[in-house]
């Protein structure tokens, strides 16, 4: 995944859009949703967040992947059907 496919910034997101999206997953382990939470939410480093619950972080890495994949897939979802309603956004409108 190119870095121009990013839907998600370490430590701006709310912690229910990570469970939202967490749930469209097959994440389950508590260690790594409290470490994606820790990343996603609260803006730790993935070395950090990782170690916190003592994950090894390559494969905290690509836990960090899918979620990403799951969150690009749900903005280009989103793209369709504003696309298909007719919504422009008022950032892209000047409204």
């Amino acid at each position: 995944m190119s870095e121009l496919q990013k839907a998600l910034i370490q430590g701006m997101e709310p912690a229910e859009k990570i469970d939202i999206l967490i749930g469209l997953t097959d994440i389950s382990s508590e260690d790594n949703i409290i470490a994606l939470h820790r990343h996603y939410v609260n803006g730790w480093p993935i070395t950090t967040a990782a170690e916190s619950r003592s994950l090894d972080e390559a494969n905290f890495r690509k836990t960090v992947k899918s979620l990403e994949a799951i969150a690009v897939k749900l903005e280009r979802y989103k793209e369709i059907e504003w696309a298909r309603w007719g919504y422009k956004s008022p950032c892209v409108t000047g409204e």
